[in-house]
């Protein structure tokens, strides 16, 4: 019988609210040992990614385990809503192109706008969790919207203050001209993409050089060329001047690294050459050069080298040049790139960019309307016109872009607030060797990312977000750092608004300390990373209440997928060392991303997005978090509908055992809660052995969270239970003596209702609704499945030596069946003999279940070390074959019997009319048939036919005609 989840998955979610089910497990745990879970945030988009559900999901399956435990789960939910994903989605809503037209459409009404949308895609997403069967407090969700929480991640900016980490600086940042505001490290993404890159020849000043001598630069960023005031070379490496042998260039004298001139000269250039002279990179630093853009940029650069002298001058590094790729001479714009500006501080050259936050190049009247890297194409056709172009290549790169967007980024330099974290990394390297990680090796991606860290900016020039809480004297430029919205009141000149963010704050007004001057708010709002990085205290109401914190802090357990290394997992430490002076969490898991099938990452372009609803639509909540758990720690996933389809089967496998229990019980007239059986037969030993092995294994991995080998323990079980064990007892629970029956109806009974709990924390629906269905039938006292405790392994019952010998047995019958099907002789039909080749005899009691099941006459053995193999006996006897044709016979008579509709204990009166052939084995095994089909009377064509029947079916038996007829008694 399939199991229908659309009608009990609703059926049980109205059972859950209705009856408040989630509270009632709150209340009943309320005092129980405490349990802090840290939930991530995922985005007030609206409609959960499959990623969302996958993660919350795998969240909830740890949450249901701890309260099944007593824990008291603190569980509340918790949303990001500042930012640009909201600020987008708005702006496209109310087609405000950029921020020009969303000042003019007014920051107050903008603003509101955010909100509204914020708060209808929080509601949007509560109801699809819920329907997810993830259970949180959502009622209390936080909500970084909120002056509370807002007013409590000030409470990091001015820790940071007090400590001296908050400062003010210029740097060569990312930023995205999409969105028109800087980045940080941890807000952008990384993909693979084809660009140009050039090759170019600047001339060397100089009488010296005759004007015929030139540095060969290599770049991928031909927009950032008008910028570039130095060419870096490696000290170490060593170069070479050449001269070219042909072509319009014939006769002038390139540098290049020596271990890049010949690729570089014949590949890409293609040209013969000659080694004039070798020297060492640190020989050419200070060699004076042409800016390709000198005419066009007189005035600027002239400017430029009266201030700094080193502008247009060969400079050393040895960090950042390498011959891996290029020339071996570096292209250096220190107002373009990071590491361009570490280099030009060092020779006081300065970060010369005149981007705006669009990207265009501005201050250059020849590049008038030129966007960064959009235009790459006009500016190389410009350096070709002016001879300085040698080749140009396509390079396939990592490049960064912007997380929210998607474009790609640019460098801009910019003034920003930044905290200072460098100093912090040994602390938190010594705190993460702390942390329990799964997979461990996520401890030491985490150790790898941290020991990269640098200075993080904080302050980004948006609208929709925490504003920072500076204010600064417009008279003596003094600042002062406000750490709570109560300190803010305290010291603000007027009443604070409502609503702490812009432009209602901007309007609250300071007197500065120093000067008594009137002190303004920074227009600036928080990184949004910053709302989600204060969660370990946020989501604890700190420092606005205190008693929580004290309770409940660390957090105990967080959950992400594996880009949160980088991220989320980074902010969370170096937020929390920072204001609390101690690490934030005891443990993490660590998911991985759900790629297509082929392993393509999913995207709305290529038409291979899976999603949750479609999956939920499909095969139902419990399938898609079945499915979804078993997934490896940290590996990525290829998503398979066949992977559904299997789980699909094996769901309904679990569904029917429930079904053939509460038959059974129905038959029997028993409660198997009310039987204690004195003693188990071995088949009952094993499978009782299995289930308390389980729980135990089960119960550890939960406890040291791999919760990806959790399934198959469980899913191994229930398909034995029903496979192995209910086919093993098959006879004896029909024809079986009471004691015998009673003992398999209470086996059946104390594994499936311990399998429901082990599986209840991963599929909530199908476990209530078998719960609630045994509770009907055999008076059970929990109102839920989920108000159960956790079931617990009685190792008693648990013998190593038999689930070992047993599987041994197993595989005897399987092989032997695999043999039979290679032969074409179905299990039906006995054959004489199967003989086994090892190192140990089966012991009775296994032989008999080997030769039940394998429908043999004998076991022999042959002792062999070190061997396992088996053989069958495929010769049909006469004998054997009227067995088989009996043992056909009764199949299809049970068939006809369920075509019927009938019961099993219903009794029936049965008349065979069967050819001479089938006549004799249908009179030598009279007995069994009436026994195996419960038939009180049996008539093999009768000389005298009774007129009409109830039932009449015409089947056939290898190619035989029977007809079988039978009455109700």
């Amino acid at each position: 019988m399939m199991y229908d989840f659309k009608t009990k998955e609703k059926e049980i979610l109205e059972f859950w609210n209705k009856n408040q089910i989630y509270q009632k497990v709150k209340e009943k745990n309320k005092k129980g040992k405490k349990f802090y879970f840290l939930q991530g945030p995922p985005y007030t988009s609206g409609h959960l990614h499959i990623g969302h559900a996958w993660n919350n999901c795998l969240k909830d399956t740890v949450l249901r385990y701890k309260r099944m435990n007593g824990f008291n789960v603190w569980d509340r939910a918790g949303y990001d809503m500042h930012g640009l994903p909201t600020e987008n989605a708005v702006q496209k809503l109310l087609k405000l192109k950029d921020k020009k037209e969303i000042l003019a459409f007014g920051i107050e009404k903008f603003n509101r706008e955010c909100r509204n949308y914020s708060l209808a895609r929080l509601q949007e997403m509560n109801r699809d969790l819920l329907k997810l069967g993830v259970w949180m407090d959502y009622e209390n969700a936080y909500k970084p919207i909120d002056n509370d929480f807002m007013s409590n991640e000030w409470f990091l900016i001015k820790k940071a203050h007090e400590q001296k980490r908050l400062y003010k600086g210029k740097k060569i940042m990312h930023w995205c001209a999409s969105c028109e505001t800087a980045l940080a490290k941890h807000e952008l993404e990384y993909e693979n993409v084809k660009d140009k890159s050039i090759f170019l020849k600047f001339r060397l000043k100089g009488k010296e050089n005759k004007g015929n001598e030139f540095l060969i630069i290599w770049t991928t960023t031909p927009w950032t060329i008008p910028y570039n005031l130095a060419v870096m070379v490696n000290p170490s490496l060593d170069y070479v001047k050449v001269r070219v042998e042909e072509g319009k260039e014939k006769g002038e004298i390139w540098i290049i690294a020596k271990a890049l001139a010949n690729v570089v000269m014949t590949s890409v250039f293609e040209k013969k050459f000659k080694i004039l002279e070798e020297m060492k990179g640190e020989k050419l630093e200070g060699l004076e050069y042409e800016h390709p853009f000198y005419k066009e940029m007189k005035n600027i650069f002239d400017d430029l080298k009266k201030k700094h002298k080193n502008i247009h001058t060969v400079i050393l590094s040895e960090e950042y040049v390498t011959t891996d790729a290029g020339t071996g001479l570096v292209h250096c714009a220190p107002g373009c790139g990071p590491e361009d500006f570490e280099v030009g501080q060092k020779y006081n050259i300065p970060p010369f960019n005149t981007l705006d936050e669009k990207g265009n190049l501005l201050e250059m009247d020849f590049l008038k309307g030129f966007i960064a890297k959009k235009d790459d194409a006009k500016i190389i056709e410009m350096l070709k016109n002016k001879g300085s172009l040698l080749a140009v290549t396509e390079v396939e790169h990592e490049y960064p872009l912007c997380w929210r967007c998607h474009n790609p980024v640019i460098f801009r330099a910019t003034e920003q607030w930044f905290l200072k974290i460098e100093d912090l990394v040994p602390e938190m390297l010594k705190a993460n060797a702390k942390v329990k990680w799964v997979p461990k090796w996520a401890k030491d991606a985490f150790d790898s990312w941290v020991k990269a860290l640098k200075d993080n900016s904080i302050t980004r020039q948006r609208y929709w977000g925490t504003p920072v809480p500076i204010w600064e004297c417009e008279k003596c430029k003094t600042i002062e750092v406000l750490g709570s919205q109560e300190e803010l009141s305290k010291k603000a000149l007027d009443k604070l608004p409502d609503d702490l963010h812009k432009p209602w704050i901007d309007s609250v007004k300071l007197k500065c300390p120093k000067c008594n001057g009137i002190m303004t708010r920074i227009p600036d709002v928080l990184d949004v990373w910053l709302d989600s990085g204060t969660t370990s205290w946020n989501c604890l109401y700190y420092p606005s209440q205190k008693q929580y914190m004290k309770e409940w802090f660390p957090a105990d357990f967080i959950l992400e997928a594996n880009e949160q290394i980088r991220l989320w997992f980074s902010m969370l430490l170096t937020c929390s060392l920072i204001a609390l002076k101690k690490p934030c969490y005891k443990a993490v898991y660590v998911h991985g991303m759900i790629l297509d099938w082929h392993g393509m990452k999913m995207s709305k372009s290529l038409g291979n997005v899976v999603s949750p609803y479609e999956v939920i639509d499909k095969y139902g909540v419990d399938l898609f978090r079945y499915y979804m758990t078993e997934c490896r720690a940290g590996e990525n996933i290829n998503f398979s509908w066949e992977g559904m389809k299997q789980k699909q089967r094996n769901i309904n496998v679990f569904w029917n055992i429930k079904n053939y229990l509460l038959e059974l019980s129905q038959l029997l007239k028993k409660n198997p809660t009310k039987l204690k059986p004195s003693s188990f037969s071995i088949e009952e030993r094993y499978m009782l052995s299995r289930l308390h092995s389980t729980i135990k294994e089960v119960t550890e991995l939960y406890e040291d969270y791999k919760l990806d080998e959790i399934i198959s323990k469980i899913e191994n079980l229930f398909l034995e239970l029903s496979r192995v064990y209910i086919q093993l007892i098959r006879e004896k629970s029909s024809i079986g003596t009471e004691n015998e029956r009673e003992t398999v109806l209470y086996t059946i009974y104390e594994c499936l209702n311990n399998i429901i709990k082990l599986f209840a924390p991963v599929v909530p629906y199908i476990t209530e609704a078998i719960f609630l269905e045994m509770k009907e039938a055999f008076g059970l006292k929990e109102e839920s499945i989920h108000l159960t405790e956790w079931p617990k392994a009685n190792e008693k019952f648990i013998d190593k030596k038999l689930e070992q010998e047993f599987a041994v047995a197993l595989k005897i019958i399987e092989n032997a069946l695999a043999l039979r099907s290679a032969a074409g002789i179905g299990v039906r039909w006995p054959l004489a003999s199967i003989t086994l080749k090892a190192e140990n005899k089966p012991s009775k009691e296994l032989e008999e279940i080997i030769l039940r099941q394998a429908n043999v006459k004998k076991l022999k053995f042959e002792l062999e070390k070190g061997k396992f193999e088996v053989t069958l006996d495929t010769n049909l006897t006469p004998e054997l074959e009227q067995e088989g044709y009996a043992r056909e016979l009764m199949r299809t008579i049970q068939e006809t019997r369920k075509k019927a509709g009938l019961r099993k204990e219903q009794v029936i009166s049965l008349t065979l009319e069967l050819d001479k052939e089938l006549e004799a084995p249908a009179k030598k095994f009279e007995k069994t048939i009436k026994e195996k089909v419960n038939a009180k009377e049996l008539s093999i064509n009768p000389k005298t036919k009774k007129s009409k029947h109830a039932y009449n079916y015409e089947e056939k038996i290898k190619n035989k005609q029977v007809k079988i007829s039978f009455d109700i008694v």
